[in-house]
């Protein structure tokens, strides 16, 4: 589902409520509205709370800022109120709305998956975790938003199964990938195959030098809480196999091909396994070169999702010096492809380490343990090698392998020219939470979301945007301008819920039509 036709379904079910005119709506209908947004759900009748609305001894943004809070994670990750079928629901209503900031939310929009070779992928790997991510750091005591791009773990969603949903349908397995092959024991044990050692690869699970684990599942059901994902599960070996190829991991100098699962580069989500996975952009053994070779697909990512910047996100002036019209590479020779790729690239190196894998060569057709599953991961080389300096126009041999260098390079909406050098994802993801960009595209998007008003968000002060700028009507710019000062108070607070809570307080969200006329 896009954020567009989110929106757009729970707009329509609160309007259907409340006039369509322009007049301040009645405490009712405000709480009608928020209660809708909040929970996903219109409200029921009789509710105790619109009861006490209707009769004056409650007022609307009151019950609409404690619904809100309903939905409150203890700090070790479970919902506090988790027998409150509302507080369920507004955790589960934003956890959905969190999915659609990304371009990327299943497994199969991996580059390279196949459901034959990589089956087991979604049974360990929760391809959601970026919108969990959001989900935590909005309602966990003592989260910041700036979590999201700074913790140095994963995140795992806890979840509960409905008894009578499952029983009606059959279930008697719990693997998330049930959907597709059913009631099948075999694969519900979740084991694994990795890669051997030594030795070529028998496709006989009976007498196979491959290894074999069981790992931990994700968990199936409805979201009732969001913890941190510590715990250490080691993997023995992996494959990186292209094109059929073997290429066992262990053989691979400088290959960390013995790794913890849940182990991840920083830089809060930026650095989780499925979230490289879903935009590295590359098939399984392709390693960074500097040039062609770059996962520039989760740089894009990076800045669409979190900073709400469209590319080019530079000016012509800023990439001059770095075209380069006898490069190899093609869009090294020309401004327009530069503008872009000045961005892209430089930040894509400090993930330069990264290559996927397979957990082995192929899958167990024979013996006893055929329902043994393969998966894809993110596995990382050591970068003992120093880096090559600067931005270089042609490959790099052993790119993959050294030190992780990069650079956060882009224009921010207020024109301000960013150019931070770091050092790695985890530095990547502090050089990204310490600009007005994150907080603003955050308050953009929860702005949007409550109002279903759309406020563009770019370089203002960038000459080629003077006839944008002149066309702006004033509605718009007073619009970015509570945009702004959502974003400003957003970096201070750290607090998503405040920054909601003054959302639902504004006089857009009074008006019945969120204006006023």
């Amino acid at each position: 589902m896009t954020v567009t036709h989110f929106i757009t379904v729970t707009v329509m079910m609160l309007l259907a409520s409340v006039s369509s005119s322009a007049q301040t709506m009645s405490e009712a209908a405000l709480f009608n509205r928020c209660y809708t947004q909040l929970t996903g759900k219109p409200v029921p009748l009789k509710h105790a709370t619109m009861i006490q609305i209707k009769a004056g001894k409650v007022k609307a943004l009151d019950a609409c800022n404690s619904l809100l809070d309903k939905a409150e994670l203890d700090a070790s990750g479970p919902l506090i109120n988790r027998n409150d079928k509302e507080a369920r629901a507004v955790l589960n209503n934003f956890y959905n709305f969190h999915r659609t900031w990304f371009p990327t939310n299943a497994v199969e929009q991996i580059q390279e998956y196949n459901e034959e070779l990589a089956r087991g992928t979604m049974d360990i790997y929760d391809s959601t975790e970026p919108g969990l991510a959001l989900t935590r750091a909005m309602f966990a005591r003592g989260a910041e938003y700036k979590d999201v791009l700074t913790l140095g773990w994963g995140v795992h969603a806890q979840r509960e199964e409905n008894a009578a949903v499952r029983s009606q349908i059959g279930w008697n397995v719990n693997f998330p990938a049930r959907r597709l092959y059913g009631n099948h024991a075999g694969f519900n044990e979740n084991l694994f195959n990795f890669r051997a050692l030594t030795g070529g690869f028998n496709g006989n699970s009976d007498t196979t030098n491959s290894m074999f684990l069981h790992l931990p599942k994700i968990e199936v059901g409805e979201l009732v809480g969001i913890r941190i994902k510590s715990e250490s599960v080691m993997i023995p070996n992996v494959s990186l196999q292209p094109l059929g190829a073997d290429r066992r991991g262990n053989e691979q100098e400088g290959l960390n091909h013995s790794f913890n699962l849940n182990a991840t580069l920083g830089g809060g989500v930026l650095g989780t396994p499925i979230y490289i996975l879903l935009n590295y952009g590359h098939g399984r053994g392709l390693e960074a070169n500097g040039t062609t070779k770059v996962p520039r697909r989760w740089s894009q990512t990076n800045m669409n999702s979190f900073l709400c910047q469209e590319l080019p996100a530079l000016r012509e002036s800023d990439i001059r010096t770095m075209v380069v019209g006898n490069s190899s590479a093609p869009f090294r020779n020309s401004a327009s492809c530069v503008m872009c790729h000045a961005t892209l690239d430089p930040m894509a190196y400090t993930a330069r380490n990264v290559v996927m894998a397979g957990s082995d060569y192929f899958v167990m057709s024979e013996g006893s343990r055929t329902h043994s599953k393969t998966a894809l991961h993110m596995v990382t080389y050591k970068p003992d090698l120093p880096s090559v300096g600067g931005w270089p126009s042609e490959p790099v041999a052993n790119f993959h392998r050294q030190q992780p260098t990069g650079r956060l390079f882009f224009r921010s909406m207020t024109g301000t020219l960013i150019d931070k050098p770091v050092n790695g994802v985890a530095q990547l993801g502090e050089a990204m939470a310490n600009t007005p960009d994150y907080y603003n595209c955050a308050a953009k998007r929860y702005f949007e979301y409550f109002t279903g008003i759309q406020v563009a968000l770019y370089d203002r002060s960038n000459p080629a945007n003077a006839e944008l700028n002149r066309k702006l009507s004033s509605e718009s710019i007073a619009d970015r301008e509570f945009v702004e000062a959502l974003g400003a108070e957003l970096r201070d607070s750290q607090s998503v819920r405040r920054m909601i809570k003054r959302i639902m307080s504004s006089k857009y969200y009074k008006e019945a039509n969120f204006r006023e006329q």
